[in-house]
């Protein structure tokens, strides 16, 4: 209540800008509060949207830092403008598109964060700030204006008043970015003495290469306007740069102008239309009713009986998050761009897919709520395959796939669907589409390295050479088994087979020894690694999170519940997740957080982990760890979500949860119950049928199910269908303040009964590949290479291309005294052939040195990535295209790595690999220096290259090779020049770059 009391007198304190929309006595718009999760790491924006709209009206104060990824930050106190587009509640920026701010300075220089004042930005005050659903307004304190925005599905409007005396002035700038959208080129058009028209062009790793459009009208005509290039002042009305902005002015006695933006992703023309469907002849005030009641109609679909308004205002928030995103990216005309080409479609197209979080929980609320909505999201999924020809998307923002997660998650949504039989989505084209995606070698996350394809087509399991192998093993087994449910659905009996075989690879990963799944190399050896380590956790499941992936089998629980013993051991082992406390060594991802134990709420793949328990018999269990996430994790505050809530899956698990049931495994048409949070609430399905949930007796003391009825029937299980929930009625709780019998018989769970001791089938699908027993490449004079296989004949080539059934067969050790490259594969008469093992085997004077040699030390402090000590620079393990391979050392600035021999030794080549990703920070660097000498503090000039003028946006690696004069020397000093602050043609400009190196090889 204190909470309450103070948002009331802030509200009072605030000036009564434009009339009251009226609401009724209980509408569920009054209860949202946008500003949760907008401060910590909740990564939400307060500003004005639609559900699933094209554009997201909010400020911006885009400081760079993790935690401005959506624009905006409850701990700033500057406002740069309000721009049309940004990403709810996600861990990666980008956006921000057309900014528009009113201000009293002359120019378009925006002004230095450290001194409001010396450009349009502004400093604001919360007490004068204000976010609704649809609606936000608040005052800027140097400016001393007031500013309202409110929405259509592809128009923002603003309105602005100008108190007191000064001129007054409103700068366009189509250059702004949010996060690592980058502004190539702006193009800006005096249409009238009204109206403004124009593009940005952009590139980033998240949103792509694309370019958006506008078409601004005023209500009031401004009396000048002047163009800018770079913010100095320009000719004419209308041009096109590389820093491309206007501002215009307005007449002294003007107290309040509105301006109506329309925008297209596809062309000017769409942006024209847009504009024309949706804002002529439109007022704030009439918009602004019109969003409200948008909300209302849709937040009314859930509705709770609570008389505590903390929790309302949390539910009808995460109700309202969950709803905001995908966002619609095609014009009224149907045009919609894609990977860079236009198309046309006759269905609304959507974008934004942040697959890999909202397919667990977001999109099956969707189904529930909004069939329709659900449907026609799907369809423009599955559209991506069909009109435009491309494997679905992984991560898809704007229409461009950044690739950012692993797996390929957006099967399950498309599956989904298919079996709930959603309106408008075509099974065939569907299927067609998913099936693609479990096949494709060519997405690979631009963060968590390769997707391991190769390996995983063969062994059901990503070998463990490739990051986070773990987590893409689970993931992707329980994609495949949604694509075989839809192919048993369509009646291919063969597919469904095989998919139903390839969702079953994570058992090659368990350890019967602690329950874990752990990584596995295609040679079938277990992968060294430390558990209480975070950089070796990091290494192999994707934010380290041993503990929700070794729980990822949602779909194959019969399974894991026989591998760990038996239900009651299955129970165990996972309450001992949830209660577990033991220190983790290293630095934590940002990823994790909300812990309960080692369970992390603040990171999706374990969603599904406190429902679990109702899988094996211990419904209490769930009861007790949903209602303690549900009362610990989410609060009306402004940090009131414990991680990025990710495009609304934070706030559906919540929605979910407190109702009493959650989606454990989307496709398998069932619910687990947890227990009500609230006394009633009233699901209004399609058709106008309703599905109740009360709860008698509940209270925060009575958190456990005693007995529950369904339509005044019994209901002992532990689950709902999707049948039952969709043919509505009334599921009646009674609550009691210690868990129950009930739901804890042994056919009461989704499982029905089973034998939960008995074998469990675990298949090798291919021979295990060769290794060799050195894990280092490198090699002093000679060397004799020895490959190993578990099973099989081992074939291999030498220099040449993969071995085959003909290659020489090994029979004894292959000697090398040269560089060389050698390939070896194993094959077996039943189970075929393996995935290759290919090395480059190099000579090195870093072998054969003294004992305890070579060492190495970093100069620096401040290694952000890799070993502090530089020890990853000379481990013969080379680094991939990904930084995030664990395979880097990266810092900000220079690198200097010095290495000790420990005698003299004479080097005529040096080796090293950097890294050029300037979309995440990476910069190539200037030059690499090599210094050389018997005396540290001595060392002298001995090698040099420069590396030459910037190529530009790509992601690649680079290996050069510098010559030396061969004397003999003990240390030997590489230093990397940093590029220094990134170019200007990359946002934020002047920020300092990323250095990354690896593998410092001498010869």
């Amino acid at each position: 209540m204190k909470w309450f009391a103070g948002a009331m007198l802030l509200a009072l304190a605030m000036p009564p800008i434009a009339p009251a929309v009226a609401q009724e006595a209980d509408d569920p718009v009054q209860w949202v509060d946008p500003m949760i999760g907008t401060d910590g790491d909740g990564h939400v924006f307060p500003g004005a949207t639609l559900p699933f709209g094209m554009v997201q009206l909010s400020p911006s104060n885009t400081r760079d830092g993790w935690k401005w990824t959506s624009g905006y930050h409850y701990s700033d106190t500057v406002i740069d403008g309000f721009a049309h587009t940004h990403i709810s509640g996600a861990g990666l920026g980008a956006l921000g598109d057309i900014l528009l701010m009113p201000t009293r300075v002359a120019g378009t220089a925006m002004g230095a964060l450290d001194r409001p004042g010396s450009g349009y930005r502004s400093r604001f005050s919360h007490d004068r700030e204000k976010a609704e659903a649809g609606y936000y307004r608040v005052h800027l304190d140097d400016a001393d204006v007031d500013v309202e925005l409110t929405t259509t599905l592809r128009t923002g409007f603003h309105r602005y008043r100008f108190n007191g005396a000064g001129e007054r002035y409103v700068v366009i700038d189509p250059i702004h970015a949010v996060g690592d959208d980058h502004a190539l080129e702006s193009a800006i058009e005096i249409v009238s003495d009204r109206e403004i028209r124009g593009w940005r062009r952009t590139i980033g790793s998240s949103a792509g290469a694309r370019t958006v459009y506008f078409v601004a009208r005023f209500s009031q005509p401004f009396v000048a306007a002047q163009l800018t290039e770079a913010d100095l002042p320009v000719a004419g009305r209308q041009g096109t740069g590389a820093a491309r902005r206007t501002y215009v002015r307005f007449a002294n006695n003007v107290g309040q102008v509105e301006v109506a933006v329309a925008i297209s992703h596809a062309s000017a023309a769409g942006a024209l239309a847009n504009f024309r469907a949706e804002a002529e002849g439109q007022g704030f005030d009439t918009v602004r009713r019109a969003a409200q009641a948008t909300w209302a109609k849709r937040l009314s679909v859930i509705r709770i009986d609570e008389r505590d308004v903390t929790k309302k205002r949390v539910f009808y928030t995460a109700s309202y998050h969950a709803a905001i995103a995908p966002n619609l990216v095609s014009d009224v005309t149907g045009d919609y761009r894609v990977e860079g080409k236009v198309l046309r479609s006759k269905i609304p197209q959507f974008s934004n897919f942040s697959n890999w979080d909202t397919y667990r929980a977001v999109h099956p609320l969707l189904t529930i709520v909004d069939p329709d909505k659900a449907g026609g999201i799907v369809a423009s999924m599955v559209s991506r395959h069909r009109d435009a020809g491309l494997i679905l998307p992984s991560w898809e923002a704007v229409g461009h796939d950044n690739r950012v997660m692993i797996g390929y998650p957006i099967v399950s949504i498309v599956a989904d669907a298919v079996i709930k039989g959603l309106p408008g989505v075509d099974p065939a084209s569907a299927y067609a589409a998913i099936r693609a995606s479990a096949f494709d070698r060519t997405k690979h996350s631009n963060v968590y390295d390769l997707n391991g394809m190769d390996g995983y087509l063969r062994y059901g399991f990503v070998p463990a050479d490739v990051a986070s192998s773990v987590s893409k093993t689970t993931e992707q087994n329980y994609q495949d088994w949604t694509i075989g449910q839809v192919a048993a659905k369509l009646g291919r009996a063969d597919d469904a087979a095989l998919f139903a075989q390839r969702a079953t690879g994570w058992r090659q990963l368990y350890d019967p020894a602690s329950g874990w799944l752990l990584p596995r190399l295609a040679d079938g050896r277990q992968a060294p690694m430390r558990r209480d380590d975070w950089g070796d956790l990091n290494r192999h499941y994707v934010s380290g999170n041993i503990w929700a992936y070794s729980a990822y089998t949602p779909h194959d629980m019969a399974a894991a519940i026989r591998l760990h013993g038996g239900r009651a051991a299955y129970g165990d082992w996972l309450d001992r997740i949830f209660t577990d406390t033991t220190p983790i060594g290293g630095e934590q991802h940002v990823d994790l957080s909300g812990f309960v134990g080692r369970y992390g709420h603040g990171d999706e793949p374990g969603h599904q982990m406190p429902y679990l328990f109702n899988l094996a018999g211990q419904p209490g269990r769930t009861q007790y760890y949903v209602n303690r996430v549900l009362r610990e994790m989410y609060s009306d505050r402004p940090g009131g979500l414990v991680n990025n809530d990710d495009l609304g899956q934070m706030s559906a698990w919540y929605v979910f949860s407190t109702l009493g049931f959650y989606p454990v495994a989307p496709g398998d048409l069932t619910y687990q119950i947890g227990a009500p949070y609230h006394r009633r609430a009233t699901v209004t399905l399609p058709g106008g049928r309703a599905f109740v949930v009360e709860a008698d007796g509940l209270s925060p003391r009575n958190i456990y199910v005693q007995s529950a009825t369904l339509d005044g029937r019994p209901l002992t299980r532990s689950y709902l269908t999707h049948a039952q929930l969709l043919s509505g009625g009334t599921l009646r709780f009674v609550m009691g303040a210690k868990p129950s019998g009930w739901g804890a018989g042994v056919a009461d769970s989704s499982l029905g009964a089973f034998d939960d001791t008995a074998p469990v089938a675990v298949t090798q699908r291919a021979p295990w590949a060769p290794y060799d027993p050195v894990d280092d490449p490198r090699f002093a004079v000679t060397r004799e290479v020895t490959f190993r296989a578990a099973g099989g004949a081992i074939r291999y080539t030498r220099g040449a291309g993969v071995p085959t059934a003909r290659s020489t067969r090994y029979a004894a050790p292959v000697r090398i005294d040269r560089d060389t490259v050698l390939r070896a594969a194993a094959f077996d008469p039943a189970l075929g052939q393996s995935t290759t093992l290919e090395r480059h085997y190099v000579r090195s004077l870093l072998k054969g040195a003294p004992a305890g040699f070579p060492r190495i030390a970093i100069a620096e402090d401040g290694i952000g990535y890799g070993a502090k000590d530089g020890a990853m620079l000379i481990d013969g393990i080379v680094g991939g295209q990904a930084y995030g391979d664990k395979r880097w050392t990266g810092r900000v600035g220079d690198i200097t790595a010095t290495i000790d021999l420990g005698t003299s030794r004479p080097a005529r080549t040096l080796t090293i690999g950097y890294l050029d990703d300037a979309m995440n920070g990476i910069m190539p660097p200037r030059r690499i220096e090599v210094l050389a000498g018997d005396d540290p503090a001595r060392l002298v000039p001995v090698g040099q290259r420069d590396i030459g003028p910037w190529g530009g946006v790509t992601q690649r690696v680079t290996r050069i090779a510098i010559s030396l004069p061969g004397r003999a020397y003990r240390y030997y000093r590489v230093r990397g020049i940093a590029w220094g602050d990134l170019p200007a043609s990359l946002k934020p400009p002047g920020r300092p770059s990323w250095l990354f190196l690896d593998e410092i090889n001498l010869q």
